[in-house]
């Protein structure tokens, strides 16, 4: 087993941890993706419900004005840190989606919204001390990945249509929302599990795209008129395909760039990433352009996965046989050990703080 050294800080308010994830907007050599609404500057949640704003509402916007006008502007949020505590709105031309204001992404599928609730309200509940909270956030992001495995790829073992794959990509929608707001798992010491890990959420990313997106996304060929026709339907019924491959490019270069981690994944995801805007948004992405302030985290990340050469590892990008290897590798992967809501009081008790502060020798820390 390798171990891995890494220095973790305590997690001492989620929201706040949630809030320094990464969040970015759309290259400035780009044009502005048409699908999507334009953030306001302030951290508002759109409602279904339009409600009229009474004296108190509005003297509290005065107060919001004269605070951003002495400090920094704030957001764009992950978008992950606001739907486990608001709504948003029904987006009126895409009714799969929900929209929010001055997040990143600033939509999300009702699909990919519903998986994400159900494991973020897990990482709330899952902190005694730094190495625990490492592998209790590996536990929620592993419980993803089996139910990909049950939910798509099991299920519908035999074949896979377009819907099949429509519905698969919201759910790696959702795995990116997990992974975004997931700050702590990149420190568990076992190094060989961590480079099996981010292989099998590399494959699983590719699996899904070479199934969803036509052959010539991932090589030299000519696009078709049926190829144009299938990106031109994807675009439709994936108004944020954009956005999502663009979290996933800026969380796979973090990620990649922690260790040796053998995996050219994000590379993949770079020419897919290039080729959409080409052909969706007719434009052409320059990296030898200087970008502006607020991109260059994008950028940096494309240039990043633009260095890697997609065969330089020995890869398969085959989901259930990357999938069948880390089972084999790690057995009992995922369930709710970590969750301390399933924890009985008694157990959850041992590890007050008051317990460490009483003890005076060692063995509180040889229960954990």
């Amino acid at each position: 087993m390798t171990k891995r050294s890494l220095d973790i800080e305590n997690k001492e308010n989620e929201l706040e941890q949630f809030s320094s994830s990464i969040a970015t907007s759309s290259l400035a050599f780009n044009s502005i993706d048409q699908n999507v609404p334009k953030p306001a500057k302030k951290a508002r949640i759109l409602e279904e419900k339009i409600v009229q704003q009474d004296e108190s509402s509005s003297s509290q916007e005065d107060n919001d004005e004269d605070d951003d006008e002495g400090g920094e502007e704030k957001g764009p949020w992950p978008i992950g840190a606001v739907i486990q505590h608001h709504d948003g709105a029904i987006h009126s031309k895409y009714k799969q989606y929900i929209v929010y204001e001055n997040t990143e992404p600033e939509m999300i599928s009702k699909t990919a919204r519903f998986w994400s609730r159900k494991y973020l309200k897990v990482l709330q509940h899952m902190y005694i001390h730094n190495d625990f909270a490492c592998y209790g956030e590996l536990e929620v992001i592993e419980n993803c990945i089996i139910d990909i495995d049950k939910g798509i790829f099991l299920k519908h073992k035999k074949q896979m249509n377009f819907s099949n794959y429509i519905f698969a990509f919201r759910r790696l929608e959702a795995l990116t929302t997990v992974l975004n707001c997931s700050q702590q798992f990149v420190g568990i010491d076992d190094g060989e599990r961590f480079g099996e890990f981010i292989r099998l959420i590399g494959a699983c990313y590719i699996t899904i795209l070479r199934g969803l997106l036509p052959k010539a996304m991932f090589n030299d060929e000519e696009f078709n008129d049926d190829d144009l026709k299938k990106l031109n339907k994807i675009s439709q019924q994936l108004p944020n395909f954009k956005q999502v491959i663009k979290q996933a490019l800026i969380l796979g270069r973090d990620i990649l760039s922690i260790g040796d981690i053998r995996s050219a994944y994000v590379n993949i995801l770079h020419a897919i990433y290039c080729k959409w805007s080409m052909v969706i948004d007719k434009i052409r992405v320059d990296l030898k352009e200087k970008p502006h302030k607020k991109d260059e985290t994008l950028w940096e990340a494309l240039k990043y996965a633009a260095e890697i050469k997609k065969t330089a590892y020995r890869e398969s990008y085959n989901f259930m046989k990357e999938f069948d290897l880390y089972s084999k590798n790690n057995p009992g992967l995922g369930g709710h050990s970590h969750d301390l809501r399933k924890w009985p009081k008694a157990k959850k008790a041992l590890y007050a703080f008051d317990n460490i502060e009483d003890e005076n020798d060692d063995s509180f820390w040889f229960r954990l």
